[in-house]
């Protein structure tokens, strides 16, 4: 079991980004990831727990190079994002039975997140360089979600998180972000204000709990115990 420190920020200006980056870190790989979450009785979310199912594409080829199945306990930390981590490599031939016993365990997709990953490391610290991230809809059609740049530790020792905020926080104030850029929301919760609401606004600025509440609201009308039998028209 490992543990994931980790901090988001919003990226505006990827070029500029880009070049900041590339003058300190040293550039890993670049991937194209597919990100399917998981969902059992529409349970996890709301406990703000992920299980994901994560497909590496490459990026000339768009063949398979890594599958990853996810378990992520709930987040702690101001700044921070700390969350339990438990994952088990899939060798890319065995995708589709995976998602098979998934569909016979009655776990069903939840959102699906696709983005361009670039991954660098300096000093101990993994920068993930996510361009353009987008949500999958039906019929293959997306919705932007904008560029993100994390800089994360993963670890099975027990840190500080005080002093891993602290290292993680002064490599990207050197990028220039400050922070009050900090994007508390995971990708889902970012790709839940694009949705409208029961009233027909958007979440905007809404905060985690709250997105949380409406998805608790919407999954109880869902359930037919909850749906009086309508009477027929005579």
């Amino acid at each position: 079991m490992f543990k994931e420190y980790e901090v988001k920020v919003p990226v505006h200006d990827i070029n500029k980004i880009s070049k900041r980056i590339n003058g300190s870190a040293s550039l890993l790989k670049t991937v194209v990831q597919l990100d399917i979450y998981y969902d059992y009785k529409k349970t996890l979310f709301l406990k703000d727990e992920h299980f994901r199912l994560r497909v590496e594409y490459d990026q000339d080829s768009r063949e398979v190079k890594h599958v990853e199945l996810a378990w992520k306990g709930p987040r702690r930390g101001k700044y921070i994002e700390v969350r339990e981590d438990i994952s088990v490599q899939i060798l890319p031939s065995d995708l589709e039975n995976l998602k098979r016993i998934l569909k016979k365990l009655e776990f069903k997709p939840f959102a699906i997140i696709k983005k361009t990953r670039e991954r660098y490391r300096i000093d101990g610290i993994e920068l993930e360089f996510d361009k353009n991230v987008e949500l999958v809809k039906a019929k293959g059609e997306t919705a932007p979600l904008g560029s993100f740049l994390q800089a994360s530790l993963e670890t099975s020792l027990n840190q500080d998180p005080e002093n891993v905020k602290k290292q993680l926080w002064e490599y990207l104030s050197k990028l220039g972000f400050k922070h009050s850029d900090w994007v508390e929301k995971s990708y889902i919760e970012l790709a839940l204000e694009r949705l409208k609401n029961k009233n027909g606004g958007e979440y905007g600025n809404t905060s985690p709990s709250r997105i949380s509440e409406e998805i608790r609201e919407s999954y109880a009308k869902e359930d037919p115990k909850n749906q009086k039998k309508r009477k027929p028209h005579h």
